[in-house]
């Protein structure tokens, strides 16, 4: 297992104390909203089509829909995204 360090700001280092226990959980927890997060904005901006949205999310593709809809992403179609789509 590789160890990395971080330097947390002061003002959170409080935030963080009572998940000391769970700092790999909330890790994994940050690491999947930003990866979502992005993949909702690619998505977003039509630059990928939703099945490549859902496979950089690491979700399934209804599950990314799903989340699409609950941040009100709609996305900018493209011909060649409408051929993925249904490919």
């Amino acid at each position: 297992m590789e160890k990395i360090v971080i330097e947390i700001p002061e003002e959170l280092v409080q935030e963080f104390k009572p998940y000391q226990d769970k700092l790999r959980e909330l890790i994994l927890l940050g690491l999947h909203q930003l990866k979502l997060q992005e993949a909702l904005m690619l998505y977003g901006q039509g630059i990928v089509s939703l099945s490549r949205a859902a496979e950089l999310a690491g979700l399934p593709r209804h599950e990314l829909s799903r989340q699409a809809r609950a941040f009100g992403v709609r996305p900018l179609w493209s011909e060649q995204m409408v051929r993925e789509e249904l490919a």
